[in-house]
């Protein structure tokens, strides 16, 4: 037999398609397979194919606008050009299955990987991209990282994949599930808390009835970091099914983490990802980011570590589905568990919940399911006619589209699972971080029953925190621009005066989701975005560029202390924390105190505690940290006040170039009170209570309510507010709008520090009178600025004169001059209040 080589084919293969747009145009004719792509995909697939050798590049997508072909499609192209073991990661196995089910529907061949265990050999042999999650990549054992390092990812959602990267790297101990443990870890850190003079806070922190939280000073949990590894290790914390993932990488890094307890529970992690220290992220590989539209861009620095090389942002209108929101603040009864068990019995409801928690009073209506329930009780909610489904803490991965589901009830904000978040929220009053973070899921969350140009659907939202949340405009403006303009259809709905009772709601909802005609006619005419408040909107412009500095720096900050490099850590945040300080009062805070333990880790403790004391006037009565014990050589058991504090802490420097350096730092921002911006004379204001010794803070600024700074006398528990108006021209006229908005700020205060004493609310500004329709009160006063001037000029004037002593000297003339009546906060509200309004 002669072999017949003629019928051989060519051993050459046909070379295949990396333009995105030709693989989607090559594959084959599938029932259910989409004949053409979105404007937006197409956009957002040619965008991305003219930058596709960098090594960032964010893909910001409307939610429900077809992100995960485009990001199918992008694998695929990245598979074909040749790119070794191309990885697809979602936050969630239920993603990933939909993902997996997406890719079939279009049929692109792939892997899947979950619960340890590859769906077939395709990714292993270079022939197929691998849809995994977020944890299988990133745990600390994550062997498709070590066997199959990636040379290109693709992150789906990574507008939220902080909080996923964030889980990696937290232990928590829970008393209730590991009361041995625990029990040694508490034991352990006693002695920490008693120390710092909080031991009573700690012991209720260990119980389950109490709502306190005890954090662990930097240096606290540095002292023991060995000792706590040797109790992990010797209950094998690195067999444990759970555990052992982020104790891997925790095991080595123990002195750079924060820990708290809280509610029979302990948690360390990181106090800023360490994404940089990743060989994933260290490594030049491509990395392409499928994101909602983002407003701001920190919270995507803050999970990866750095800014997009590259953004491709489509204009399209996919995904920009109908909703009505309603407040339940403004609605008699509420929209609670009563209101709610009225709609199930004939209509389909979602209710979303933060916790579990939370999710206890709504039992009677749907009680969570179990885990390993999940996905199948969803899948029956979906074919369901009637009936409640409870999503408990989860904003991502479930679609519930048209039909299958038409009303969500959103019971309070979407918090995040890290209860070092948590305490920044609820304690440390960190709200501008969180309200990032907050407005990316909620954005995700308005999209698990609005998936498309064509859907539509009603929001309900219960509680007063939400409600408080998105009526305020600054928080608004970082949602995207539909949802802005929804919101205000809402609040237009609420002004017509016909929404007060639950009956009003649910002939309402039923009109929206009937297709009634006035309503599709009202719709499409008033979604337009509203007036917000242009001075919120503004200081939220002018903040975003300084906050991803700050966002930025934490990256580098978190990098260096995982590495052990503290004297680069220390330089990434001197660079920036005084900056961020006068944006963001506790996030400067915040930074304060990890520099400061960067100081302490570094042996220079000293600095350390200079640090912290700073950190402790920015982050108000929930921070507890160390402090430096005053030893002159004679001070006959006197104390410093905590003016007198201040300035030992800034004199304690050596003289020379380290002083003039502090004291510069120091003068910046007190100089703007009268030759910057109303923002910047803010930052001076508020940098001049500091240095007085007090809590000084700017409650418009970083709660985006209250007024504009806030001096606090903590120990003679009495207050003093200011509200700037120094751009207003001289013999300026203070508005009745000036004034209302004087008597909110009254309110605001006495109702979120009814235990001190409101001394006045001083309008900072040039010399003049209220509008004769104003009615000022008589806690209002007008406080020229050149007083400011004048205060400001003592202190520093006082600072000089007492540098000029010996370092024998100086602690009793401290406490001399310090201890003068004349600066108690009473006189000094006597000194600045110039006239009646």
């Amino acid at each position: 037999m002669v072999f017949d080589f003629s019928k051989l084919g060519s051993a050459k293969s046909k070379q295949a398609p990396t333009d995105p747009i030709k693989i989607f145009e090559s594959l084959p004719s599938l029932k259910g397979t989409p004949n053409d792509l979105w404007r937006g995909q197409d956009q957002a697939l040619s965008g991305w194919n003219k930058v596709r050798a960098k090594n960032d590049v964010l893909i910001s997508l409307n939610t429900g606008a077809g992100k995960t072909i485009v990001g199918l499609l992008i694998a695929q192209s990245l598979v074909n050009e040749g790119i070794d073991n191309v990885i697809y990661v979602c936050s969630t196995i239920d993603l990933v299955n939909q993902t997996s089910n997406e890719a079939d529907r279009i049929g692109i061949d792939h892997t899947i990987r979950v619960c340890s265990s590859y769906s077939n050999d395709l990714f292993e042999i270079g022939k197929a991209f691998c849809i995994t999650t977020y944890s299988a990549l990133f745990n600390g054992h994550s062997s498709i990282r070590k066997r199959h390092f990636p040379g290109a990812i693709i992150f789906d959602d990574a507008h939220v994949a902080e909080a996923t990267l964030r889980s990696a790297f937290t232990m928590r101990i829970d008393i209730r599930e590991q009361k041995d443990l625990f029990g040694e870890i508490a034991d352990l850190f006693e002695p920490h808390f008693k120390e710092l003079g909080i031991r009573s806070r700690f012991r209720d922190s260990l119980s389950q009835e109490h709502h306190s939280t005890a954090f662990v000073a930097p240096g606290g949990l540095y002292e023991r970091s060995e000792r706590l590894l040797e109790i992990f290790n010797r209950y094998k914390l690195d067999q444990h099914a759970d555990l052992k993932f982020p104790f891997a990488w925790l095991k080595d890094n123990l002195d750079a983490c924060a820990a708290l307890f809280t509610r029979g529970v302990f948690e360390i992690g990181p106090p800023f990802l360490p994404s940089l220290a990743l060989d994933i992220f260290e490594q030049p590989l491509r990395r392409v980011y499928l994101s909602a539209t983002l407003q701001s861009q920190t919270e995507f620095v803050r999970a990866f570590g750095r800014l997009p090389t590259a953004t491709v942002m489509p204009s399209n209108d996919a995904g920009n589905g109908e909703r009505l929101i309603i407040n339940g603040r403004r609605v008699k009864k509420g929209l609670g568990a009563a209101f709610v068990s009225k709609l199930v019995d004939t209509r389909k409801v979602v209710i979303a919940i933060p916790d579990y928690s939370s999710a206890i009073k709504w039992e009677d209506i749907a009680k969570p399911p179990a885990t390993e329930d999940f996905s199948q009780e969803l899948t029956e909610f979906r074919k369901a006619k009637h009936g409640a489904f409870a999503l408990v803490s989860r904003v991502d991965g479930i679609d519930l589209p048209h039909e299958t589901c038409r009303i969500m009830v959103v019971d309070g904000l979407p918090s995040g699972m890290s209860l070092i978040e948590r305490f920044q929220w609820e304690y440390l009053r960190m709200k501008n971080v969180h309200a990032v973070r907050v407005a990316n899921r909620l954005a995700q969350l308005f999209g698990r029953i609005n998936r498309g140009r064509n859907d539509y659907g009603a929001f309900l939202l219960e509680g007063e925190d939400i409600n408080k949340w998105l009526d305020n405009d600054r928080n608004l403006s970082l949602l995207p621009p539909l949802l802005q303009k929804q919101v205000h259809v809402g609040r237009e709905v609420h002004d017509s005066g016909q929404l007060k009772s639950q009956k009003d709601v649910i002939a309402l909802v039923d009109s929206v989701l009937g297709r009634d005609k006035g309503w599709l006619d009202y719709y499409e005419r008033e979604v337009k975005l509203g007036e917000l408040d242009r001075d919120q909107l503004a200081r939220a412009e002018v903040a975003e560029p300084f906050l991803i500095k700050a966002a930025l720096s934490e990256a580098r900050y978190a990098a260096a202390m995982w590495s052990g490099d503290l004297a680069t850590a220390r330089r990434e945040l001197e660079k920036t924390v005084d900056q961020t300080a006068t944006h963001d009062t506790p996030l400067g805070g915040w930074h304060t105190l990890w520099l400061g333990a960067a100081y302490e880790r570094g042996g220079d403790r000293e600095a350390a505690l200079r640090e912290y004391a700073i950190a402790m006037k920015r982050l108000g009565r929930s921070m507890t940290l160390p402090r430096a014990t005053v030893q002159p050589v004679k001070n006959d058991g006197q104390e410093l006040n905590e003016f007198g504090r201040s300035i030992w802490d800034l004199l304690s420097h050596e003289a020379g170039a380290k002083f003039e350096k502090e004291l510069e730092k120091f003068a910046r921002p007190l100089n703007l009170i009268d030759s910057g911006t109303p923002n910047q004379a803010e930052a001076g204001m508020r940098a001049l209570g500091e240095l007085l010794g007090l809590t000084s803070t700017r409650p418009d600024n970083d709660e985006g309510i209250g007024p504009d700074v806030l001096w606090r006398d903590e120990k003679n528990a009495k207050m003093l507010a200011f509200e700037l108006k120094t751009d207003k021209d001289e013999s300026g006229t203070y508005s009745k709008d000036d004034i209302g908005q004087g008597h909110n700020h009254i309110e605001w205060l006495e109702k979120n520090y009814s235990d001190f004493d409101l001394l006045g609310l001083l309008f900072v500004g040039p010399k003049g009178v209220a509008s004769n329709k104003a009615s000022p009160s008589q806690e209002m006063g007008l406080c020229c600025t050149a007083s400011v001037v004048a205060l400001r000029d003592a202190v520093l004037a006082l600072v000089e004169d007492i540098r000029k002593k010996t370092p024998m000297e100086r602690f009793i003339a401290i406490k001399t001059e310090t201890d003068q009546p004349c600066w108690n906060l009473e006189k000094i509200h006597g000194r600045l209040h110039d006239k009646e309004l």
